[in-house]
């Protein structure tokens, strides 16, 4: 009987070592994917970190063997744990991956049927019980502002965004705070303001800043405690808006602010396609998704 059981123990131990393997030769992949969440370059990465860009560049391409003290400052400069980051894709139910396996035998088509089957299962009675406390999420430009100003006066509903509550908060602008106490600062102040503007309103409106989502403790405040609406448009669309707000230093301080865009808006499409209702407002006049967004509302 302990032949058998220690057989047993012999090739679970195996199989889990063969998983962590392929976790650890992904490493260059995940670290690149976390980046991309946060809208974060190589540049600053390598700052916050102090690790050269160029061994940033090579890790991310697989052609790099980082060691624990690397990946920990590489970890922290993003905010994350190290085991977050090595192994957060452990998976034990064997019902998840048995969907996995019949998820590789469809085509795209049933891929995108199962989603949104996935993503509107207990929407609309989750917006009801959520229905007086609203948050539009998103990247700048796909028109949270002018959308949720919209509501806030149609509704008499006070609004609040949430980078501005962040900055009164802190006394200082996004920028410094995140030079003074970096992420991890920025991120407890972010998860203060909504908390607490949560607790003080019966009714509002908030405007998070586009990274929310990257935080998986506020985001999942956000997703249980509000009625969550992404704002969604394409990263042309989300690019000329921002330009014909006046802001053009996207592309003069970034030759590559497009292609980072993309990367941004792939890595977290996932993540926005949490929330309860999606309004795109890709080649749509103000007038239009604000219409559907008052339809959605009054589900």
């Amino acid at each position: 009987m302990n032949k058998i059981l220690d057989q047993e123990i012999s090739l679970s131990s195996l199989k889990n070592i063969e998983n962590e393997k392929v976790e650890l030769e992904e490493i260059g992949s995940i670290v690149k994917n976390f980046r991309a969440q946060r809208g974060i370059s190589r540049q600053i990465l390598a700052d916050r970190s102090g690790i050269s860009i160029r061994y940033l560049a090579q890790l991310e391409s697989g052609k790099a063997n980082p060691s624990i003290s690397i990946l920990k400052n590489i970890a922290y400069a993003l905010n994350i744990t190290l085991e977050n980051m090595l192994f957060r894709n452990n998976k034990n139910d064997e019902g998840i991956d048995h969907i996995i396996d019949r998820l590789e035998q469809c085509n795209s088509y049933q891929i995108e049927h199962v989603l949104q089957v996935i993503n509107n299962i207990g929407r609309n009675n989750n917006l009801k019980k959520k229905k007086n406390k609203i948050a539009l999420i998103g990247l700048r430009g796909a028109g949270k502002s002018t959308l949720g100003n919209l509501l806030s006066k149609d509704f008499k509903i006070p609004i609040f965004e949430v980078s501005n509550e962040i900055e009164k908060i802190g006394g200082m602008n996004i920028s410094e705070i995140i030079e003074f106490g970096g992420q991890g600062m920025y991120r407890r102040l972010e998860y203060n303001v909504i908390t607490s503007l949560y607790k003080k309103y019966k009714e509002l409106i908030i405007l998070p800043g586009g990274s929310v989502v990257s935080e998986s403790e506020t985001y999942n405040f956000l997703l249980k405690n509000f009625s969550t609406f992404w704002i969604k448009a394409n990263a042309k669309e989300h690019m000329n808006r921002v330009i014909n707000q006046g802001d053009s230093r996207p592309i003069q301080s970034n030759p590559r602010a497009m292609e980072d865009l993309l990367n941004i808006l792939k890595e977290r499409n996932n993540l926005y396609s949490k929330a309860d209702i999606i309004i795109n407002t890709e080649a749509k006049s103000i007038k239009e998704s604000y219409k559907e967004l008052k339809q959605k509302i009054n589900i």
